[in-house]
């Protein structure tokens, strides 16, 4: 599995080596249709703001396949994995410093960062498409309860013709899983996403560089993160 464009838009606020969009789909902004013009927007009816202490694996479904992230953040420590689980899982984290750290050589870089937290932020809001962060005020229809869940419709990003189906689950209070879809030409579902294991609390061992990994220039990560020049 080759590193995702997401990962690769981290990288490059990070190290510089390259620019491209965000992947697959409609960015997470573009995830609400165009309701009537008399309907108000509103913040989301469920828990919205990103704990200080958690951890989850987050799921992308689109016709071209299953994309997988890790996530995890204990205070001013986080990490993010990319195709997580997979033997090229490459790992963005936060300690002392900035590292990147690449499974398939078991290499790991440090490197100077202009990046803030916003631009961490803003990578986990897309990740997740809104269900862990979401600063897009849309129009949340509660459609119904079954199950210990509650669905809500969402419009609301004019001039978008897209719709997401979002499911919150009642004892938590956090949404677990998105439906985005296309209006046009026809109602299509575009992406799933899921929010899997969810915990409000993240092992120090998350926040570690495996002993058994060597440390190299982040020009000879390079390759890894990008591919071959």
């Amino acid at each position: 599995m080759q590193l995702s464009n997401q990962l690769k838009y981290f990288v490059v606020l990070a190290i510089a080596l390259f620019m491209l969009q965000a992947c697959g789909g409609n960015p997470a902004a573009n995830n609400a249709g165009t309701p009537a013009a008399d309907i108000p927007k509103s913040e989301p009816p469920y828990d919205n703001k990103e704990p200080d202490t958690y951890s989850v694996e987050v799921t992308q479904t689109t016709t071209a396949g299953v994309e997988r992230y890790f996530i995890a953040r204990k205070g001013d420590k986080w990490r993010v994995d990319n195709a997580y689980g997979d033997a090229s899982q490459v790992t963005s984290m936060r300690l002392d410093k900035d590292y990147v750290i690449a499974a398939s050589n078991k290499t790991y870089a440090d490197y100077s960062t202009g990046h803030g937290y916003d631009e961490r932020a803003r990578m986990v809001e897309d990740i997740s498409r809104g269900l862990l962060i979401n600063r897009d005020p849309a129009v949340f229809e509660k459609l119904g309860s079954e199950n210990g869940m509650t669905k809500y419709r969402v419009t609301g990003t004019p001039g978008k013709p897209t719709e997401s189906i979002i499911l919150v689950d009642d004892k938590t209070g956090l949404p677990v899983s998105r439906e985005i879809y296309n209006l046009e030409p026809q109602r299509t579902l575009a992406v799933t996403v899921k929010l899997i294991s969810f915990k409000k609390e993240a092992d120090d061992k998350l926040f570690a560089i495996p002993k058994d990994y060597k440390k190299v220039t982040i020009e000879e990560m390079r390759p890894v993160l990008v591919g071959p020049k």
